[in-house]
């Protein structure tokens, strides 16, 4: 199943703001947030709300251990792990002990679609 999820965060932030006014210290602090690079200082969460919207049966086969085969052919490692439920720190473990295969480019690391399948399978009891 696809679930749509709709995730409600509320982070508070305290800061100091040299400014003329309560309104240009209000306005310049607007003005910084809407930048993609700003900083704001220490963010803490106050509250988190996660609220399921809508679910979809996933189209394809019916084959739970199967990944995807849509989208990019090389995976970053945190989305290989996702792919496979485990953790990061697992899949570079298997990574290190020559249990997965992975690719280099530069200095990244990645898993192809075709590895994930490859281990799955490797590694399905029956």
């Amino acid at each position: 199943m696809r679930y749509k999820v709709v995730v409600t965060k509320v982070e508070v932030a305290e800061l100091w703001v040299r400014a003329t006014d309560e309104e240009a210290a209000a306005q310049k602090v607007k003005d910084e947030l809407i930048t993609p690079w700003s900083y704001a200082g220490r963010w803490d969460t106050k509250a988190t709300e996660v609220q399921v919207v809508d679910a979809q049966p996933e189209s394809g086969g019916s084959n739970p251990n199967q990944t995807s085969t849509s989208g990019p052919m090389l995976l970053k490692l945190k989305d290989a792990a996702m792919e496979l439920g485990i953790s990061y720190g697992t899949l570079h473990a298997l990574m290190k002990d020559g249990g997965i295969e992975y690719t280099k480019v530069g200095s990244g690391k990645y898993i192809s679609r075709a590895s994930l399948a490859a281990f799955i399978e490797s590694n399905t009891q029956r």
